[in-house]
C-alpha cells in the first residue's frame, strides 16, 4: 500500500485542504445556526467521504489494505446524508458529529498502522485519527453544548485534521522511508563508490 498511496498522495492532500476550508467557514461564519452548520458539515462529510473512498481504490492493491479508508469514506457519506436529512435535530447532530469522529478515529488509526513500513508519514496519520477519537470523545462528554461551543469545536478539529492530511501526504510525496532524501537516484539512499 506505501508504494500506491505514494503515487497518490496529492488525494490526501486534497482531503486535508477541504478540512482546512470547511474549518475556516466554520470558525469566520459568526452567525452561524446550528441547522446551517449541520448542512455545511454533511456537504464536508460527503466530499471527504468520497475523496476518502477514491483514494482508498486508487491506493490498495489488494482489500486487505483497502477496507479501513474505505469504510471511513462510506461512514462520512452515510453521515453526511443523514445531516442533510435531519439538518434541525440537536441531540442527533451532536451524537451524529460524536459518532463520526470516534468511528473514523479509529479507522485512520488502523489505516495508519498498516503504513508500517512507511514511518514518515505513519504517525501523522495515526495523530489525524487521533484527533478525530478527541472530537467524538469531547462531544460525547459535552451534551449540553451551545451550538456556538459545537461549531468552534469542530472547527478547530477540522483544522488540525485537515493540517495533519496535508502535511502527511507531502511527507508521503516527498519520504519514500528515510533513506530517500540521502540519494535519490538509488533505492535505500546507498552511493556506489567509485
Amino acid at each position: 500500500m506505501k508504494s500506491a498511496l505514494v503515487s497518490n498522495w496529492w488525494m490526501l492532500a486534497v482531503r486535508g485542504v477541504l478540512a482546512v476550508l470547511f474549518a475556516l467557514a466554520a470558525l469566520v461564519w459568526a452567525r452561524v445556526t446550528l441547522g446551517e452548520f449541520v448542512l455545511l458539515f454533511g456537504s464536508y462529510l460527503l466530499l471527504d467521504g468520497l475523496l476518502a473512498v477514491a483514494s482508498a481504490l486508487r491506493s490498495a492493491e489488494r482489500f486487505s489494505q483497502a477496507w479501513p479508508l474505505l469504510l471511513e469514506g462510506a461512514v462520512s457519506v452515510v453521515l453526511g446524508v443523514l445531516a442533510w436529512v435531519s439538518p434541525h435535530i440537536s441531540w442527533a447532530v451532536l451524537f451524529l458529529i460524536a459518532s463520526w469522529g470516534i468511528i473514523t478515529g479509529v479507522l485512520e488509526i488502523v489505516a495508519a498502522v498498516g503504513l508500517r513500513p512507511d514511518l514518515t508519514s505513519q504517525w501523522l496519520l495515526a495523530l489525524s485519527g487521533v484527533s478525530s477519537l478527541v472530537l467524538g470523545m469531547l462531544l460525547l462528554a459535552l451534551p449540553g453544548a451551545g451550538s456556538v461551543w459545537v461549531v468552534r469545536i469542530v472547527g478547530v478539529y477540522a483544522l488540525t485534521f485537515g493540517v495533519l492530511l496535508v502535511a502527511a501526504a507531502f511527507r508521503l510525496r516527498g519520504g519514500r522511508g528515510p533513506g530517500a532524501a540521502r540519494c535519490p537516484t538509488r533505492p535505500g539512499g546507498l552511493r556506489r563508490r567509485a
